[in-house]
């Protein structure tokens, strides 16, 4: 008998013929797993655990997460619109109401409501307000109305507090590419 690979041996019979036959690897009797296994399981479930922990914990923010996303969308959305039609826009918000709008500015040199039914007046959802809007040219507003220009050179630098509960999300803007940055605390 000679063997071939780790396992596979070849058995030559009486009448010339070869025959392969495999070899049992492990005994019946050794079932189980060692303890290498199962703490290579373990370390990899605390691993994925770790990773996926934090995503469910911000679970409850889905109202605010969705509403600073739409609103830091529009922004970006009117400063590229006004970049490529060299419109001037003004972002509208609501403090009292919740709600927040687009204006144009129109040949007459006033301004007027957006003729697109995407940028008509829109309320926050159910429990989110707005804690303060700080512009450059209003400075700190928590009451009332404010706004922000929105410019084909750039965007009035804007900060954006919104609030649900106990949880402030910040949504900064940058004067110059018109990106939003958003940060789940509240920064001026």
């Amino acid at each position: 008998m000679r063997i071939l690979k780790a396992g596979i041996s070849k058995i030559t019979r009486q009448d010339g013929l070869s025959v392969f036959r495999k070899k049992a690897s492990r005994a019946i009797g050794n079932k189980g797993f060692t303890l290498l296994e199962l703490i290579l399981v373990l370390v990899i479930l605390s691993i994925s655990a770790a990773m996926i922990f934090p995503k469910l914990s911000s679970f409850g923010a889905g109202n605010l997460k969705r509403t600073a996303r739409h609103l830091s969308g529009l922004i970006q959305y009117l400063a590229q619109e006004s970049a490529a039609t060299k419109q001037v826009y003004r972002l509208h918000y609501d403090l009292e109401q919740a709600s927040y709008w687009v204006d144009t500015l129109q040949d007459n040199r006033e301004f007027a409501a957006a003729n697109d039914p995407l940028l008509g007046r829109r309320k926050l959802p159910s429990g989110i307000r707005f804690e303060d809007v700080i512009t450059a040219r209003h400075g700190k507003v928590n009451e009332g109305e404010v706004y922000t220009e929105i410019f084909h050179l750039g965007v009035e630098k804007t900060a954006i507090h919104l609030q649900e509960d106990e949880r402030i999300w910040t949504l900064a803007v940058n004067p110059f590419t018109g990106r939003v940055k958003v940060y789940d605390r509240y920064v001026e």
